[in-house]
């Protein structure tokens, strides 16, 4: 008979522990705060200084350059505890790029399209990087995300001053193999033949066919998440 209370106490202090590794895990106390527009003049490495400011004209192709990412942001939680850290997982897999056409000093963008390898995200946790290989994202099936524009988009004064200007990119994203149309607000500057484009967009992950990740009620992952985007543009010789 005296088992029993034993048997029950070492259970508690398994399944205490085995909550303490999945945080321990899964959560860190600190977070990769937003990607968000930096000193583009530092962005660039010295091969591609001679696209400086000479270039005032932006009308041209512009391609993604190295140095740019593209990643995630969800809420986590231990239990009933809110978590104390959001996940963050990032890439610097991206590519594609853009078309500045200009006409009497009003400028157009165009043709956006740009890529994102999702199977090459990496987050602080190795063991949450390869759950999202079937679960969630599953990017095992689904390595792909993509995002074509909806143009033109007017660009707004005065950009090519070296100075942030808000837009809004309207267009198709897909994601787990599902397109839907989106309106992503960003910020952008502009200096010679070198650009910086920032955003985030937050979204219900069922439109897209997304569940939540779940770790046996351990670890859950609210329905909502946050895709954020810096990229690096430079403008093709």
């Amino acid at each position: 008979m005296a088992k029993g209370p034993k048997l029950t106490a070492a259970l508690t202090l398994v399944a205490v522990a085995g909550v303490g590794v999945t945080y321990g895990l899964l959560f860190t106390p600190e977070t990769p705060g937003e990607l968000a527009i930096a000193n583009t003049q530092g962005l660039f490495t010295t091969a591609e200084e001679g696209l400086g400011s000479k270039l005032g004209d932006p009308s041209g192709r512009w391609e993604v350059r190295a140095g740019s990412e593209a990643g995630y942001r969800v809420r986590e939680k231990l239990a009933r505890l809110p978590a104390s850290s959001d996940a963050v997982g990032r890439t610097d897999a991206v590519t594609g790029g853009l078309t500045v056409v200009g006409e009497d000093q009003d400028y157009t963008v165009n043709d956006i399209e740009i890529q994102v390898d999702l199977s090459k995200l990496e987050s602080d946790s190795p063991r949450r990087d390869d759950a999202l290989r079937t679960r969630g994202l599953e990017t095992d099936r689904f390595p792909l995300a993509r995002f074509v524009g909806k143009g033109p988009i007017a660009l707004p004064e005065p950009t090519g001053a070296g100075r942030t200007v808000k837009m809004t990119l309207e267009g198709m994203l897909t994601i787990h193999e599902v397109t839907k149309q989106v309106s992503i607000p960003i910020e952008a500057r502009m200096e010679g033949g070198r650009a910086e484009v920032a955003g985030s967009f937050t979204f219900p992950m069922a439109e897209f066919g997304i569940q939540p990740p779940n770790v046996a009620n351990i670890v859950t992952v609210e329905p909502t998440g946050t895709m954020e985007f810096r990229l690096l543009l430079t403008k093709a010789a």
